[in-house]
């Protein structure tokens, strides 16, 4: 028989079958690893629940803090029964809004007495396990979303497994849904240092908008239910102790009303008594008053005239004085002149006389001299008393002009003359005014305590009570300013008349403040 050389050799065929082999194992390796990628790369699951998925599909992305981890690998529907109850985690009050709860049932367990802010932790614990058993109870045999998130589990040999731990047991999971409509699951990083349980569910936080906004009202709902307990109770015995000083200031300021409501009427009608008085003899006082004036009138003309003819008699005689003293001066210079004449040219022929002349001649000038001095010091005298004289003509004319002022008030007021009653309603009337000073100073210290209560007090969570304190200091400011007003007007009708109206008179500086020349 023939064979058939087809031109290979051996080694040839050998080496293409070697190639043909190699490249269906290459080809069966990619298939193989491109299915098996979820093995070797390190995944896990995490199982979370949810009230409502907002259309959420399969493979949706899985993102840990923003980075993308993993993807959605399965959505199924869960009923809530007694073995799936145990797998949820331990419920408190902020996962209300995250389970299967009719709006009463929530309102009923926020509604629950809750322990007190110094409890210690097992008191915390015990009361968190039976609102656990609580919360149970009202979702037992309805439906949740369950999601199966298949993620990246990053693993080091050296470190170990639970070092290289990506997940904590207080992660929160939520889904994000984007405008265009796409979503996906967010995971955020919880701050536990135990991973997640895996026979545990981990619960999703469900929910829109206006549900995640009416979970933070609840939460400040919380917090301002608890202000009691950080208000210490320094400033809470401080608070009542204020409100007590208050209720005895109120006390004493609803007494004294009722005291003026019961004297107020009597003082009227003595003030009515007295102004019907008044007024019958404003007439008569009145016609006293005008038939005086007349008379003052032609008092004060007449001491005008007495005080200009004073003036005028003292400057002539002032000028008199002046011309006799310069009169005299010239009369002694010539015949001290002429003596010296005398005594020079006769001086050989009596010596004597000389000698006596020159001694006359000397006493002569030194009493000239004397003289001389005497006129400087009158001239000087009357220089200075000139102004003097000029201050009392002022005094006397600005004490004419306030007669005539006087005499024109009490013309229009005649009741000035008359001296103010020393009645008991008077001295009642003063001790009200006292009192209504000492509740005016009472009510102003008790707002200077408020506001430095007010300001000690944290301004966060005492909203409420700090609304209130404010309310109070502003009752408090208008009652001092009642009273201080109360008090002014008191004291002004108490107040003699002359002491009131004492300052419509001309004092006595405009008499002191004549300037000198």
């Amino acid at each position: 028989m023939t064979m058939v050389r087809t031109g290979y050799t051996g080694a040839e065929v050998k080496a293409g079958l070697f190639l043909t082999f190699c490249l269906a194992l290459f080809v069966a390796m990619l298939f193989f690893y491109g299915k098996a990628s979820r093995i070797w790369r390190g995944r896990e699951e995490l199982k979370v629940v949810f009230t409502s998925v907002t259309s959420l599909r399969p493979d949706a992305p899985v993102r840990f803090n923003g980075v993308e981890v993993g993807r959605v690998k399965n959505i199924e529907i869960k009923r809530l029964d007694a073995e799936y109850l145990k797998r949820l985690p331990l419920l408190g009050p902020n996962d209300l809004d995250n389970l299967p709860l009719t709006p009463q049932q929530r309102d009923a367990l926020h509604r629950q007495q809750r322990p007190a802010a110094d409890a210690d932790e097992a008191a915390r614990q015990e009361w968190l396990k039976s609102f656990h058993e609580s919360v149970l109870k009202g979702i037992a045999d309805r439906t949740m979303i369950e999601l199966t998130l298949e993620v990246l589990s990053p693993k080091d040999k050296a470190k170990g497994e639970q070092a290289m731990r990506r997940y904590r047991a207080d992660d929160q999971v939520r889904i994000v849904t984007t405008l265009l409509g796409d979503t996906s699951v967010e995971i955020s990083s919880g701050s536990s240092p135990n991973p997640p349980d895996p026979e545990k569910v981990v619960l999703g936080v469900s929910g829109d908008f206006f549900t995640n906004l009416g979970k933070s009202i609840e939460q400040v709902k919380e917090i301002l239910t608890n202000v009691s307990d950080v208000v210490g109770a320094t400033e809470r015995e401080s608070v009542r102790k204020a409100l007590r000083r208050f209720d005895s200031i109120t006390q004493k300021i609803e007494n004294i009303v009722q005291l003026a409501d019961r004297r107020l009427p009597a003082t009227w009608d003595k003030v009515d008594g007295l102004a019907d008085s008044a007024q019958k003899d404003l007439g008569q006082v009145t016609e006293s008053i005008v038939s005086l004036r007349p008379q003052v009138v032609r008092t004060l003309e007449t001491a005008e005239g007495a005080v200009r003819d004073l003036q005028g008699k003292l400057g002539g005689l002032a000028d008199e004085a002046k011309t006799a003293v310069v009169e005299v001066k010239g009369q002694v210079k010539p015949i001290l002149d002429d003596l010296q004449y005398i005594t020079s040219h006769s001086k050989e022929d009596f010596p004597l006389l000389i000698r006596n002349a020159k001694d006359l001649a000397e006493r002569l000038r030194l009493s000239a001299d004397k003289l001389d001095g005497v006129l400087n010091t009158g001239d000087r005298l009357l220089r200075e008393s000139y102004p003097d004289l000029r201050r009392l003509i002022l005094a006397l004319r600005m004490g004419g002009e306030n007669l005539s002022e006087a005499t024109d008030l009490i013309k229009r007021k005649p009741w000035l003359l008359m001296n103010p009653s020393k009645d008991v309603a008077f001295d009642q009337a003063q001790v009200s005014a006292q009192k209504l000073e000492t509740a005016t100073t009472r009510v102003r210290e008790l707002s200077t305590e408020l506001a430095a209560v007010r300001r000690n007090l944290p301004a966060q969570p005492n909203r409420a009570q700090l609304e209130r304190l404010d309310f109070l200091l502003q009752e408090l400011n208008i009652l001092s300013g009642v009273l201080q007003g109360a008090g002014d007007a008191t004291r002004k009708q108490v107040l003699p008349p002359f002491e009131r109206k004492k300052g419509g008179f001309l004092g006595n500086e405009e008499s002191n403040a004549v300037p000198n020349k």
